[in-house]
């Protein structure tokens, strides 16, 4: 690994750390506003929107930074993959490196439950466009993969370690690892676009104390899932 790479492995955990502090309080702030009982409904509104906007802003700039780091990471590419601030619980639900785009209609059925039936409809649809998308993300994911796996390239890859690798074999190699590497960060990029776009699409369709919710609710799962790598560390 390079030292680029590293440092920049390095800049992006310590923004995920300062990141996850703020996390904790917007959480805070959604929790606070999904129980207010203010008579202004007006002005109660304004506040929900405000919020809403904010915390969006502040998971794009999550994605942002990763996107920048994914972009120099080198080798380390692979890290964000199955990233070691995840617990190993939050991997299980893995998807291109992050949460799947299309679980956040799970987690409006769940938060939501005075959904017009024109959101309702507005949502199916969502849902169907994402699930397309999703389809497209994991098959130009293969193809990344499956160009890896050609026949001269796995041929190289088996003599290191064994007999060595002939002649033009070690630069076929390095050049798949290239094309390996700018292909998963390719994808994770794509995967990270349609994870933002679909959670704020959904935003759009609700009302702002309907937002607040779902918002609420992506949140604490995202605190869980961290605080239970905390717990995984603490008993190792």
């Amino acid at each position: 690994m390079s030292n680029t790479a590293s440092s920049s492995h390095q800049s992006f955990t310590s923004f995920a750390n300062g990141w996850l502090i703020r996390h904790r309080y917007f959480v805070e702030q959604l929790m606070c506003a999904s129980s207010s009982d203010e008579t202004n409904s007006i002005t109660l509104e304004e506040e929900q929107q405000s919020l809403v906007t904010q915390f969006l802003s502040h998971c794009l700039q999550y994605y942002q930074e990763k996107y920048a780091a994914v972009s120099i990471a080198g080798d380390n590419v692979f890290t964000f993959f199955c990233p070691p601030w995840f617990s190993s619980y939050a991997k299980l639900i893995l998807w291109v490196g992050d949460f799947k785009p299309s679980l956040i209609f799970r987690l409006t059925d769940a938060s939501v439950d005075d959904l017009t039936s024109h959101q309702r409809d507005r949502i199916s649809c969502l849902r169907s466009e994402t699930r397309r998308k999703e389809r497209e993300v994991m098959r130009d994911f293969a193809l990344v993969q499956q160009s890896v796996a050609d026949p001269p390239v796995m041929l190289a890859a088996r003599r290191v370690g064994v007999v060595g690798m002939v002649d033009g074999e070690e630069t076929d190699l390095e050049e798949a690892m290239e094309v390996l590497k700018s292909g998963m960060a390719a994808a994770m990029n794509n995967a990270d676009q349609l994870r933002c776009s679909t959670v704020g699409k959904v935003v759009e369709i609700l009302t702002p104390s309907q937002a607040i919710k779902v918002l609420r609710t992506i949140g604490e799962l995202h605190l869980r899932l961290r605080e239970l790598n905390v717990v995984e560390r603490d008993h190792d």
